[in-house]
């Protein structure tokens, strides 16, 4: 029987790797966890391989570079059923709609109390687990007050800060940063069979994110990127009617908002990198370098650092729980200014200005 570690085709985490092998090798597995990070950098696929290889019982422990190493078969009916989605303690909850309600916590807690079917324990994933509205969340705060010996629980979150204050509390966290470039690239080519240069430029335009990366098309996510873009230019900015439309169009889903707020933040990035980076080799969008630079010699540094801080308070206020449109539009409008100059501005503020409900 071969062995492999469900861990090896997700690309960098290499420290939460670590954690979680050691507390399946020894044993000390926690009773719940938060993995937070960024989306799709494969926090929940890091979910998934912990979880197959706590149910695999014929599990591998060597040691490697003096640290534990575990291993599962891939082969055993319990495997098989975790790649199947069919296994019985295995629990995936996500939300229903845009929120995860009180119904789906209330399944979850007539599943928690029986014992496991198969294994030692039962695994439940809750993805995208700030989605809980305010009852869910109340009401899976008293399932981890007390949570049953053989239960583990597994939060997935790129909003942590919009959950309850108790629920992080009493959640062992395990951080999640992007996998850099340089590792994507040669990974995309293994998985994907992908060319250099191919992979490196789905690499670019996934910003990193493997689980963009790894289903994605690098000609329509070039399209995307270019799309959000162009709501940037001094002509679309200027244009009241425009910039709004623009607003809602770059802000109709949670998913797009995020989209839209991530390009634009690299795009600010690069801005401020590439008067430093001759050879455009630390950019991110590293295809269109001379758009880089002239919008850099258009806005000053101080505009761009001022809305690369509003952007990243913006993300921090849960988005979700606000009108998706108007957080891009306080953006858009940010950006207009330093694009056109606040004292040209002040006198459409009245002409501009919208209320949303």
């Amino acid at each position: 029987m071969s062995f492999e570690t469900a861990f090896e085709r997700i690309v960098g985490h290499a420290h939460a790797k670590a954690v979680l092998t050691a507390a399946l090798a020894t044993d000390r597995v926690a009773h719940a966890y938060l993995f937070h990070g960024e989306a799709h950098i494969g926090k929940f696929l890091t979910a998934m391989a912990f979880a197959k290889m706590g149910l695999c019982p014929h599990p591998k422990i060597g040691r490697s570079s003096g640290r534990p190493t575990l291993a599962s078969c891939g082969q055993c009916p319990s495997c098989l059923a975790v790649d199947s989605g069919s296994h019985p303690d295995l629990q995936i909850v996500r939300p229903d709609g845009v929120q995860i309600k009180i119904r789906q916590i209330r399944d979850l807690q007539n599943s928690i109390v029986f014992k496991p079917m198969i294994g030692s324990r039962k695994w439940f994933l809750i993805d995208e687990a700030d989605a809980m509205n305010p009852e869910a969340a109340n009401g899976f705060l008293k399932t981890l007050e007390e949570p049953p010996d053989h239960s583990v629980l597994i939060l997935v979150s790129a909003r942590p800060q919009a959950l309850l204050p108790t629920i992080l509390s009493r959640c062992q966290a395990v951080r999640f940063s992007p996998p850099p470039l340089q590792a994507l690239s040669p990974w995309l080519q293994k998985q994907r069979g992908l060319g250099p240069e191919e992979a490196r430029l789905l690499a670019t335009l996934s910003m990193g994110r493997i689980g963009i990366a790894a289903e994605g098309d690098p000609a329509e996510l070039k399209i995307e990127r270019d799309r959000i873009l162009g709501a940037l230019s001094k002509e679309r900015l200027e244009d009241p009617a425009d910039l709004f439309s623009q607003s809602d169009d770059l802000a109709a889903t949670p998913e797009q908002l995020d989209r839209s707020l991530d390009t634009i933040e690299i795009w600010l990035r690069d801005v401020l990198i590439v008067p430093h980076d001759p050879d455009a080799s630390l950019l991110i969008n590293q295809d269109i370098p001379e758009q880089i630079m002239a919008w850099g010699r258009a806005v000053s540094t101080d505009a761009v650092l001022e809305t690369l801080t509003l952007i990243h308070l913006l993300k921090r206020a849960a988005p979700r729980n606000l009108n998706h449109a108007l957080v891009l539009e306080t953006v858009l409008l940010k950006l207009r200014d330093a694009v056109i100059g606040e004292s040209t501005t002040g006198s459409k503020t009245g002409e501009a200005g919208r209320v949303r409900k």
